[in-house]
């Protein structure tokens, strides 16, 4: 891989600030608070709607919908099905986030049927995921993503946007964004991030509200990855000298997305 300056992440928050987009979000349940907290800190504004009733009216509302399949039920996904529509008749970005795809053969079932009906703007998941929407079987690891090298990720992510016909943000040590055609892999983070739930929630999250303010969601993708991963080295640069563990660096989070503004994007590009 050689690097490339393809896009400043800086701009892009900014510019996402400026406008202050309103995003909206159906969570998962186990992060809800912190999606919305994280959105409000870096700028943006959450709105959290769950009810079918409203979701498809709701989305075409706003500025970006993140729609996250964990914590699912019936109801959970005709609203995201219903807010998915929503938003692609009235072309504003979604980001569909499928949670533990393979965690049991209805929500294998479900994901695919939604994510194969509707058109997404941008897909974030981890390697397993990327898995179960290639159509094998990704086991089942949680949220976390199953053991891959490095070129099998930026593989799958690959192949998952050539799909899919859209950007793909796979996380993982290296967090993967590619096109189909155009790859970045974005280095960095803190390794505690993976004992706070809802990280890669608030990562979807970001992704929406950066995809808001910039029409290339790949380098949008890249951009919300490499922010996330400066927050989380700044974070734990914070927790460490304040002698605190995982409840300090979440609250340390909130922080760095609100302050951080300039940092250093650890990211290297190819193209085909």
């Amino acid at each position: 891989m050689v690097e490339r300056k393809e896009m400043n992440g800086g701009e892009i928050l900014r510019k996402m600030r400026r406008l202050s987009p309103r995003v909206h979000c159906i969570a998962n349940a186990a992060a809800a608070p912190d999606v919305a907290n994280v959105l409000l800190a870096a700028g943006a504004r959450p709105i959290l709607a769950q009810g079918p009733e409203e979701t498809g009216e709701i989305a075409a509302s706003c500025s970006a919908a993140v729609l996250n399949f964990g914590t699912p039920d019936g109801e959970k996904m005709r609203a995201i099905r219903l807010a998915a529509a929503g938003a692609a008749a009235a072309g504003i970005p979604s980001i569909a986030d499928p949670v533990g795809a393979g965690a049991s053969s209805w929500r294998r079932e479900q994901v695919l049927g939604i994510m194969r009906e509707i058109p997404f703007s941008a897909i974030h998941c981890n390697y397993s995921e990327a898995l179960v929407l290639l159509g094998q079987d990704g086991g089942f690891q949680g949220v976390d993503s199953a053991f891959a090298s490095l070129g099998e990720r930026i593989a799958a992510a690959e192949r998952t946007a050539s799909e899919y016909g859209c950007p793909v943000l796979l996380s993982g040590a290296e967090d993967v964004v590619s096109d189909g055609n155009r790859t970045w892999v974005i280095r960095g983070g803190a390794a505690i991030m993976s004992r706070v739930t809802g990280t890669g929630c608030m990562l979807s999250a970001l992704a929406g509200a950066f995809c808001s303010a910039e029409q290339d969601r790949a380098a949008a993708l890249s951009a919300a990855a490499s922010f996330w991963k400066a927050c989380g080295e700044w974070a734990w640069r914070q927790t460490e000298a304040a002698e605190g563990g995982p409840g300090t660096f979440r609250a340390k989070l909130m922080d760095a997305a609100f302050k951080l503004e300039n940092w250093r994007e650890n990211i290297e590009y190819t193209e085909r």
